[in-house]
């Protein structure tokens, strides 16, 4: 979990809250906890979804975001029926004037069907000014894997 130690200077504080972020997508379907997938966020952190082909496979408008609350819904169905392994970041880059990390993942899908399969993304995070929390979230994500994901949780 993220640490708001004042002996933490700003930039190892946003490493930290980074990688508790990520690992909360592993840890959540571990646990069977969807909750935790909010660990590291403000209550009002929003996520954007990227390219546009992402939310307009599902019907949504390219600008759509989901809330905290709506995340975790989702969150808590993939869950049932998905877990997250070995999800590793790579390439990361923090600014600690802009507040913002930027950082690549990839990750295996196991499906409860037996199916496995690789993810890959990329992603924005923005910070609250001390770096423990997310306020905003962009994820660029692989539109056929995200479809896959979302229809084994159908």
């Amino acid at each position: 979990m993220a640490s708001s130690s004042p002996s933490m200077s700003l930039r190892e504080r946003m490493k930290t809250t980074t990688q508790a972020f990520l690992s909360a997508f592993e840890e959540g379907a571990t646990h069977g906890d969807a909750s935790i997938i909010n660990r590291n966020v403000t209550a009002d952190c929003t996520r954007h979804l990227l390219p546009a082909s992402v939310p307009q496979a599902f019907g949504l408008p390219v600008d759509f975001s989901f809330g905290t609350t709506e995340f975790q819904e989702t969150f808590a169905k993939d869950i049932k029926v998905l877990a997250f392994r070995n999800n590793i970041m790579a390439n990361l880059v923090i600014d600690t004037e802009a507040c913002r990390a930027a950082f690549t993942s990839t990750a295996e899908v196991h499906a409860k069907n037996g199916e496995s399969y690789s993810c890959e993304q990329a992603w924005v995070l923005y910070f609250n000014e001390d770096g423990s929390k997310v306020k905003k979230v962009i994820e660029f994500c692989d539109k056929d894997v995200i479809v896959k994901m979302a229809n084994t949780a159908a």
